[in-house]
């Protein structure tokens, strides 16, 4: 009996390794993802407040 729970043990150790990695990868895309949104808003607004000389508000498309 003593096999097999040391069998058992070395399967839970794996899956708590496997959470965690698993936990990082997800805080990482999500992470990853909120710099993409503040870099295209920010891009976004330096464009805004680019004017023209009519203080009109110009937009490249």
């Amino acid at each position: 009996m003593q096999q097999y729970e040391m069998i058992q043990q070395h399967i839970d150790r794996a899956e708590i390794q496997r959470a965690v990695y698993l936990a990082e990868l997800g805080s990482s895309a999500i992470l990853a993802t909120w710099k993409g949104i503040r870099r295209a808003a920010d891009a976004l607004l330096t464009v805004a407040r680019a004017k023209s000389r009519n203080n009109v508000f110009t937009f490249d498309a």
